[in-house]
């Protein structure tokens, strides 16, 4: 079912945060809502696209970065269990990103459709990956609950920082897939202006609460230490996933790419133990 978010809507988003005075936050969050990016397809450039002429690992990213962002709506069921719903502000935001989300995964499946290719793959069927290191991932909305009440507010502070952090490896991908496909350039573009703007939220918010919160910090980083990334990664088959980590962190340009995500978790508040250890679980 195709989401909608009309006018009234956004009027309801808009007011979900009642009494808030004007100023104490950079992002705003009724602009956001009114100004929601929908149906992306008119505007993404096809033509230089066509049967057989994308090589086969970059179709596999586009089906894997399109897996990903259409699992906002398993993400949002995990995080909505918890704390997290109780903060006005958050889950108006959270609306509005799922809603932009889901337009990326169908602006994905466009250029499936031009390259002539199968939405759905036939041909990496892999199990995912059972580690015991990941269990917790894989834990349901029930449990999730559970332990959520025990983690209390703080749990906001990492979920905030916890998808941060995966937007900017989604960032990188998305680059990467540029990188690989000058006929995908435009389409790339596109979806990185949408998504700067959830960057900028997740930046603003991460930094704000990890400064004001010691119990939050330290939430943060037990999250961080336990996560595998990019966030959803424990559902994709272990042969999509081991191919994402390498195409878009191995090879002659992996130590760089990883070492920038590195940097970008060191400089969050109280963040710097965790950061390599997020970099080493990025390897292929």
């Amino acid at each position: 079912m195709t989401p909608q978010h009309s006018d009234a809507s956004s009027a309801t988003l808009a007011s979900a945060t009642p009494g808030e005075p004007a100023g104490d936050h950079a992002f705003d969050i009724r602009e956001f809502a009114r100004t929601a990016r929908g149906n992306l397809r008119d505007q993404l450039d096809l033509s230089g696209i066509a049967p057989g002429n994308l090589p086969v690992e970059v179709l596999r990213l586009v089906r894997t970065l399109r897996d990903l962002e259409r699992a906002t709506m398993q993400r949002m069921r995990n995080v909505l269990v918890t704390a997290t719903h109780k903060d006005a502000r958050v889950t108006a935001f959270l609306t509005t990103w799922a809603f932009e989300k889901f337009w990326i995964a169908d602006a994905l499946d466009a250029v499936l459709d031009a390259a002539g290719e199968e939405r759905a793959s036939t041909e990496f069927t892999a199990a995912p990956r059972r580690s015991l290191r990941e269990r917790i991932e894989r834990r349901g909305p029930v449990r999730r609950a559970l332990a959520a009440n025990m983690a209390g507010p703080a749990l906001v502070d990492a979920h905030i920082t916890t998808q941060l952090v995966d937007e900017w490896i989604g960032q990188t991908a998305y680059r990467k897939l540029g990188e690989l496909a000058s006929t995908l350039g435009s389409v790339v573009e596109l979806v990185l202006d949408v998504k700067s703007r959830h960057i900028r939220f997740f930046t603003e918010e991460a930094q704000r609460r990890l400064t004001d919160s010691r119990r939050g910090r330290r939430l943060t980083r037990k999250e961080l230490r336990r996560m595998a990334w990019p966030v959803g990664a424990t559902e994709l088959p272990s042969d999509e996933r081991a191919a994402f980590e390498a195409t878009v962190f191995g090879g002659a340009s992996g130590p760089t790419e990883r070492g920038r995500i590195a940097s970008l978790i060191a400089s969050l508040p109280g963040m710097q133990s965790v950061a390599p250890m997020v970099a080493t679980r990025l390897a292929p």
